[in-house]
């Protein structure tokens, strides 16, 4: 799951921040005179969905009354339907969600369906595991990694940016 899949310590001290006080998605540009901007920005959108899609996903066990189908296919839609299942199996949910800080590194809007990859820094540290029917917090690892890069790779089908691949890795952000 992708709240405990690395197994190493986090070293870097951050600050906790609410699910309120977060920022909201960057809002598409409905013109620009610079394409390649306003792509990033309807990309970075659509990122963002996914993850707020798959927060309440997780915070239920079940894909049921969300998007999340909306903005992940593929590998990205396989890992988050996996997840689910083994927060089922295991009568867990989760609470919050992720902090998450998307870097757009490449973007190829002349191929046939565009494409683009995302290099991220996740970090899971307010993302808690919690009991479905207690809701008292499940006892994690201590050494497992909570801020960690996540590469990410998103096409545009149509006017929709969605998410395909996401490949967690075991390093530090």
């Amino acid at each position: 799951m992708a709240l405990t899949a690395c197994g190493s310590s986090d070293d870097s001290g951050g600050t906790e921040e609410s699910p309120s006080a977060r920022s909201s998605a960057p809002t598409p540009a409905k013109s620009s005179a610079d394409p390649e901007a306003a792509a990033k920005l309807e990309l970075l959108g659509a990122y963002q969905h996914y993850w707020d899609e798959k927060a309440v996903a997780y915070s239920k066990a079940s894909m049921t009354g969300t998007q999340l189908e909306t903005y992940a296919k593929g590998n990205a839609l396989g890992l988050a339907q996996s997840d689910l299942k083994n927060l089922k199996t295991s009568g867990q949910v989760t609470e919050g969600k992720p902090r998450i800080d998307p870097q757009v590194t490449s973007l190829d809007l002349q191929k046939k369906v565009p494409l683009a990859k995302i290099t991220d820094c996740v970090d899971v540290s307010t993302w808690k595991v919690l009991d479905a029917k207690t809701k008292s917090e499940v006892a994690l690892p201590k050494n497992r990694r909570t801020k960690y890069v996540s590469n990410v790779t998103a096409e545009r089908w149509g006017k929709q940016w969605v998410i395909l691949e996401v490949k967690p890795e075991d390093r530090a952000c």
